[in-house]
């Protein structure tokens, strides 16, 4: 590796390495006081310590050994020097903590024991009051170690303990979210299946008891009571596939198939009602097969819930836009149009059971799971659906991405 002043110690490792090596200033200030039978030698070791240290910052396998490396210098300069290079234990403290816990207590206790034997040495009985000044670095290379090693895990677990604080406030919002859905849902569900059965309670009463007399009339109560009823079997039939869908465990049948006919057999389908309303179709579809694993039945559900909304709720001579893309990493669905467009803060709920696009659309037939539906499909097929509400043309683009 070629050595600059841009790596001598990776980025990542901040500034603290360069203050730990600016500290080696001071036993080179009295390394420079020697004779020079001991200056060269001593420089010499001094550019292996540098050298070493370094090291340890790109290799990180051999750690245990660079470290070694620098604790034997260390204690050669005190042995051979000056007790009070025991100092420089400092410089590299911090790289002992990175070893397992067991090469700490090698490390640490072999600098203690071989410090001790020094200073016994050099110290008793003729320097006693070096003794005070050795404490230091004895104390350091011994416990300190450690005392950053716990100080650095106490962090570490502060850290994880608001991090799992955090996950747990964030699922506790996310159940009282799923409460508060279930409770809307089952509020729109009562109101929307009790709409058509008071209608069919009450007109069929009327007949019951004889109030209507007029055949017209009584005709067209029971068209009432039979569109009420289509209603609501339409509502049960979305109902169960919403919660059938819901349910994790639930399988779909996914066969290899081409995307581009399926694709271009659903807007067939709809192909009459577009003309009705006299709506101008776009249809870009790769000429090329697409061949992509995915359930027909539920795709097919999937993309005619939009379409039927674009036809329903789009005034006439609408454009209508339809593209099937393929790149490396997805294939994309869309369906858009320069209709009247939806409003931007209904645009996130808009995928939500019982939501619709327009409170205006309230008593409009729809069962409000349409789009639910829709979003539970393409997640069936692990892709994601979602609503532009200012694309690069028209005013609403449906957007769904499977991956390829």
């Amino acid at each position: 590796m070629k050595i600059s002043y841009k790596n001598i110690i990776p980025s990542e490792e901040g500034y603290l390495p360069y203050i730990y090596l600016a500290n080696l200033c001071i036993p080179l200030y009295f390394m420079l006081q020697e004779p020079a039978a001991k200056l060269y030698p001593g420089l010499l070791l001094m550019l292996v310590f540098v050298i070493v240290y370094r090291q340890v910052f790109w290799s990180s396998k051999l750690a245990i050994y660079f470290i070694t490396v620098e604790l034997v210098v260390t204690l050669v300069f005190s042995y051979f020097y000056n007790p009070m290079y025991l100092y420089m234990i400092f410089v590299f403290a911090h790289q002992i903590v990175r070893l397992p816990l067991r090469c700490m207590y090698w490390i640490c206790g072999s600098f203690t024991v071989f410090s001790l034997n020094l200073i016994y040495q050099t110290v008793f009985p003729d320097h006693l009051s070096l003794l005070v000044g050795l404490l230091a670095p004895l104390f350091g290379g011994g416990i300190l170690p450690f005392i950053i090693k716990a100080s650095l895990t106490y962090k570490e677990l502060n850290e994880e303990l608001k991090r799992v604080a955090e996950e747990l406030r964030k699922k506790s919002l996310e159940k009282e979210q799923l409460e508060e859905s279930k409770k809307r849902m089952l509020a729109d569900l009562s109101h929307d299946l009790k709409t058509p059965m008071t209608t069919i309670q009450g007109y069929s009463r009327a007949l019951y008891e004889g109030f209507v007399e007029d055949e017209d009339q009584t005709k067209r109560y029971l068209k009432y009571i039979h569109d009420k009823s289509i209603r609501v079997t339409a509502l049960i039939d979305e109902l169960f596939i919403f919660s059938k869908l819901d349910n994790p465990d639930s399988q779909i049948n996914k066969q290899e198939k081409d995307l581009c006919e399926f694709l271009r057999e659903v807007i067939v389908e709809y192909y009459e009602l577009f003309a009705e309303k006299e709506m101008e179709l776009t249809i870009q579809i790769p000429a090329t097969k697409i061949v992509y694993r995915f359930d027909q039945k539920l795709l097919y559900r999937a993309i005619s819930n939009i379409l039927e909304n674009t036809i329903k709720y789009n005034p006439e001579q609408t454009e209508v836009f339809i593209t099937l893309q393929e790149s490396k990493d997805s294939i994309t669905i869309e369906i858009g149009d320069n209709g009247i467009g939806i409003n931007e803060d209904i645009a996130q709920t808009l995928f939500d059971p019982f939501v619709r696009g327009d409170k205006n659309r309230m008593n409009d037939g729809g069962s409000g799971l349409g789009l639910a539906i829709t979003k539970k499909i393409v997640e069936k097929h692990d892709g994601i659906v979602f609503l532009e509400t200012k694309p690069e043309r028209g005013k609403t683009n449906f957007i769904i991405k499977l991956p390829s």
